[in-house]
């Protein structure tokens, strides 16, 4: 038993060993398993695996040639760095890339650096050919093929296809030392990619970050102090019964809705097929790294709770709200119907708790909701409006005709007294 006991103790304090530290640097996830089975088509790369998660997977494989031609690219361009002197760089930060993952990468110290190189030297030279279309050769594999660089962008969004953007920025800025005036920063041509207006950033971690910051209103409005729970089950339909007009905001940030004087104002959204797994990793990520302070979760469930049926969408995509490039309305509510299952809520921060106040407030006032009942008896169809009408001018009629009835008699009466 004193052998089996060491055997054990001596395993155990091995894996203590072999256990990695614990980092800030954290914070690019694999799916939760929860959430992967609820659409696992939405976090895999269509084209491209960026980063170590995906680098065996076997569908991939075909682009490794391209990244080695970009890197090819890349070399050439920026004479002023060797090769090794790119790899001595990443080695040298190795230990802080590793940390970034919330898992151990089991590559080894070679394999790792290969993989960091050829992913941001892919990145860079798509962000330099998309700013500088002259850069684009004639047989590009990517720009030259009908649909490639939507789906590369698409890959470049998910978490899982993540490199740290602190390593993509030094390898940038190395190529291009001493040419800074003259050159783009990296964050100017990442912004000019995904399509964003140049910002001052810092601290960006990475790619799905960058985008998140980037639809958080600057500076962010503070959250409720109210912590009671989240109470909200109306939808626009609902809202619009009830006499609430929507309208298509002009505000440039896509999370900034407003409610006054009986108009909620909402952003246009475009829904494309790739918005579906836009959302689903930026709720991911927020899930595992920003759960009390959301904002991506708390934007998507409250069009979870607007919208319940396509008849909800049809409104949304008549008053300008939703762009509809998918199928059908069908299809836009089933997503926001799906989009949330799984995803836990921290309503008691609910960063729409005001709103939804607002929105409840106006909603259940009595005689709203009466209007809103009749409306909805009478007035949902345009032959029960005539109907209402035509009832009510023959029930004013009935009125005037007994009115004057009375009168009459009233009248007739007293002339025959007088008479008297």
């Amino acid at each position: 038993m004193g052998d089996l006991s060491n055997q054990l103790e001596a395993s155990l304090k091995s894996k203590f060993n072999e256990l990695p530290p614990l980092s800030s640097h954290c914070c690019i996830y694999k799916v939760p398993e929860n959430l992967r089975t609820v659409n696992e088509a939405a976090y895999r790369p269509w084209v491209v695996s960026i980063g170590p998660f995906h680098s065996k997977d076997e569908r991939l494989h075909h682009m490794e040639e391209q990244k080695l031609r970009y890197l090819l690219s890349f070399m050439n361009r920026c004479q002023n760095q060797k090769l090794g002197s790119y790899i001595e760089l990443i080695k040298e930060q190795e230990v802080v890339i590793r940390q970034f993952y919330a898992e151990k990468i089991e590559l080894s110290s070679n394999e790792f650096t290969e993989m960091v190189l050829l992913d941001s030297a892919f990145i860079i030279e798509v962000f330099l050919r998309n700013y500088f279309p002259q850069l684009v050769e004639e047989n590009d594999q990517i720009f030259h093929r009908p649909g490639m660089i939507v789906e590369v962008s698409r890959d470049m969004k998910l978490i899982e296809n993540q490199l740290p953007f602190f390593i993509l920025e030094l390898l940038y800025d190395s190529a291009y030392e001493g040419d800074s005036d003259s050159s783009p920063s990296f964050l100017d041509i990442a912004c000019k990619f995904f399509n964003l207006p140049r910002v001052t950033m810092s601290g960006i971690k990475h790619f799905v970050d960058f985008l998140r910051t980037s639809l958080i209103p600057l500076p962010p409005r503070p959250k409720p102090e109210n912590k009671q729970s989240l109470h909200f089950h109306i939808t626009a339909t609902d809202l619009k019964e009830a006499g609430v007009k929507f309208v298509a905001s002009k505000s440039r940030s896509l999370l900034d809705m407003e409610f006054t004087k009986g108009t909620l104002k909402i952003p246009p959204l475009n829904l494309e097929d790739v918005t579906k797994s836009f959302f689903r990793n930026l709720m991911v990520f927020e899930q595992c790294h920003y759960y009390f302070d959301s904002y991506i979760i708390d934007y998507v469930a409250l069009l979870h709770f607007l919208i319940n049926t396509p008849e909800d969408v049809e409104m949304l995509v008549e008053r300008g709200i939703i762009e509809n490039w998918l199928a059908n309305n069908e299809e836009v509510s089933n997503i926001f119907n799906s989009m949330f299952k799984q995803i836990k809520l921290a309503d008691s921060n609910f960063y729409y708790s005001t709103l939804c106040q607002k929105l409840n407030e106006y909603y259940y006032t009595p005689w709203r909701r009466q209007r809103a009942m009749l409306k909805q008896k009478y007035f949902n169809h345009p032959w029960a409006v005539i109907s209402f009408i035509y009832a009510t001018v023959l029930l004013l009629l009935t009125i005037i005709q007994v009115v004057c009835f009375v009168t009459f008699n009233v009248q007739k009466s007293s002339g025959s007294h007088l008479f008297l």
